[in-house]
C-alpha cells in the first residue's frame, strides 16, 4: 500500500513539474553584448563612425527626430490661431551589457511664432494650440533586460494597451512622460504582465507653463507636472482564439489641486481585442471592453462610473471600414475620466472631450482607412456625440487624414477635423471648431 501511494505521489509530482516546465519560461541569461533596436540605414551610417571604440557603441540606437508642424484652429467665439513649431529630439540608447542598458533623450520645441498663438490653457479669448516652447530632459532611465523580463527606473515613456488610460500623447510636440519604476515579464506562457509606479507625470505643456490659480489664489491645475502616487497594472493573455484577453488596474493620485482631485480615481477593466481572419484578403477586427471607476483617497467626493467600448469592422487588403460605440458614464457631478490618456486618439481629432462632461459621453462612430496609389494612406472617422445621462446632443465631427512615407527617414501628413457642437456651449463645449495640420517628420 505504501509503495503504491509513494508511486502515486511521484507521478503527481512529476506531472506537476512537467506542467510547470511547459508553463514557465525563464528564457536565457543575457549575452555579453546585445544590440539595441536598429536605426535606419542613415542612422547606422552615423553610428559606424564609432567603430573601434572600447565598447560597441555602433550596436546602440542613435535617437534623432525632428518634426515640423503647421496647425490652424478656428473656434467659434474665440480668435483663430495658427502655430508653426519645430520639435527636435536627440539621444542615445546603449547596447545591453549582460542585460544592463540605459537611455537618455533631450527634447526641444521651437515655437517659431510663439507670441502669435495661445499655447497653454485657459483660452483667454484665443483658441489653444498646445505646443508651447520647451527645453527638457525627455527621457533618462537605466534598465535590465533578461530572463524574459525587463525592469527600468527613471524618466520614461509609458504606453499601455491602446493608450486609452495611460499614454505618451505622442501627437503633441512635447511628450507626456513619467518618472517611474516599471517591471515587465513574459515568463508565464502566453502571458505578459506589467507593473509601474510613477511619482511624477511631466505634462505636454512643458517646463515653462505657469500653474492656473483662482482669483483667490487657490491652485486649479499645475500645467507643467503632476506630483503623483500612481500605480499601473496590466495583464495580457494570448492563449485565446483570434486575439488578446487583457485586464488592468490603475490607481491615480494626481495631487491636491482642484483639477487633480476631480481627475483622480481607481479604474479596473477587461478587454478582448483581435481579428478574425476569414482568408488571406478578408478579416474582421474587433474590440470589446468594460471598466469601472471608483473614488479613492485622492478623489473629490464619492462615485462609481462605468466605461464601455465596442467596435468591429471589415478589412479587405488595404481597406478598412468599421463602426464603434464608446460610453463614459457621468452622474451630473463627476464623470468617468482618463486624464493620463493619449486623448487625441479618442472621441475626435478636434479634442473637444479631453475632459468628460459631468453628464457623461456617448460616442457613436464610423472609422475608415485605405491604402491609396503612390503609397499614400487615408484614414479618418465620423462621430456622433451625446450625453450619457440625458438626451442632450453634444454634436458631430468629421475627421480625415492623408499620410505618406516619402523616404526611409522622412514622412508627411495632412489632417483635417471639423466639430459641429449643435449648440453645446451649455455644457462647456465649443459650438464649432475647425482644425488643420500639415507636418513633416524626419527620423534616423
Amino acid at each position: 500500500m505504501k509503495t503504491k501511494l509513494a508511486k502515486a505521489i511521484f507521478v503527481l509530482a512529476l506531472a506537476a513539474r512537467l506542467n510547470a516546465v511547459d508553463l514557465i519560461d525563464l528564457g536565457e541569461a543575457p549575452a555579453e553584448w546585445t544590440a539595441a533596436s536598429k536605426n535606419t540605414a542613415l542612422g547606422q551610417k552615423a553610428l559606424s563612425y564609432t567603430e573601434g571604440a572600447p565598447i560597441p557603441l555602433d550596436q546602440g540606437h542613435l535617437i534623432f527626430n525632428t518634426r515640423f508642424r503647421f496647425e490652424h484652429v478656428a473656434q467659434q467665439g474665440l480668435q483663430s490661431d495658427s502655430a508653426w513649431t519645430l520639435r527636435t529630439r536627440i539621444g542615445y540608447e546603449t547596447p545591453k551589457f549582460h542585460g544592463f542598458y540605459g537611455l537618455g533623450e533631450f527634447e526641444n520645441t521651437w515655437a517659431l511664432n510663439l507670441s502669435q498663438y495661445q499655447a497653454t490653457p485657459p483660452p483667454g479669448g484665443r483658441a489653444v494650440i498646445a505646443d508651447p516652447r520647451n527645453n527638457q530632459l525627455n527621457q533618462l532611465f537605466a534598465g535590465y533586460s533578461g530572463y524574459n523580463s525587463d525592469v527600468k527606473g527613471g524618466r520614461q515613456i509609458i504606453n499601455l494597451d491602446n493608450q486609452r488610460f495611460v499614454g505618451a500623447v505622442a501627437w503633441r510636440q512635447n511628450d507626456q512622460t513619467f518618472d517611474a519604476a516599471r517591471f515587465e515579464t513574459e515568463i508565464i506562457k502566453d502571458t505578459w504582465l506589467s507593473y509601474a509606479y510613477s511619482w511624477q507625470t511631466n505634462r505636454i505643456f512643458g517646463v515653462y507653463a505657469d500653474p492656473i490659480y483662482t482669483a483667490g489664489g487657490t491652485l486649479v491645475q499645475p500645467l507643467n507636472r503632476f506630483q503623483t502616487n500612481n500605480h499601473f497594472v496590466n495583464l495580457h493573455y494570448e492563449g485565446v482564439p483570434y486575439g488578446t484577453l487583457g485586464a488592468y488596474f490603475y490607481y491615480l493620485d494626481l495631487g491636491t489641486s482642484a483639477f487633480s482631485s476631480a481627475s483622480s480615481g481607481s479604474t479596473a477593466g477587461l478587454f478582448y481585442d483581435g481579428a478574425y481572419k476569414i482568408d488571406d484578403d478578408w478579416s474582421i477586427p474587433f474590440r470589446a471592453e468594460y471598466a469601472f471607476q471608483v473614488s479613492n483617497g485622492a478623489s473629490a467626493g464619492s462615485f462609481f462610473e462605468n466605461y464601455w467600448h465596442f467596435k468591429a469592422g471589415a478589412k479587405y487588403q488595404k481597406y478598412t471600414l468599421g463602426i464603434g460605440f464608446e460610453n463614459l458614464s457621468g452622474n451630473g457631478t463627476r464623470a468617468f475620466q482618463t486624464p493620463l490618456a493619449t486623448l487625441h486618439k479618442f472621441n475626435g481629432w478636434a479634442d473637444q472631450f479631453l475632459v468628460t462632461p459631468a453628464t457623461g459621453l456617448q460616442d457613436y462612430y464610423i472609422y475608415y482607412g485605405a491604402g491609396l496609389p503612390y503609397e499614400f494612406k487615408l484614414n479618418g472617422a465620423l462621430h456622433y456625440f451625446t450625453a450619457q445621462q440625458s438626451s442632450n446632443t453634444y454634436g458631430k465631427e468629421f475627421d480625415i487624414g492623408l499620410s505618406r512615407k516619402i523616404t526611409e527617414n522622412l514622412s508627411g501628413l495632412v489632417k483635417f477635423a471639423y466639430y459641429n457642437g449643435n449648440g453645446s456651449p451649455n455644457v462647456g463645449l465649443a459650438a464649432n471648431v475647425t482644425k488643420v495640420w500639415v507636418q513633416f517628420d524626419f527620423s534616423l
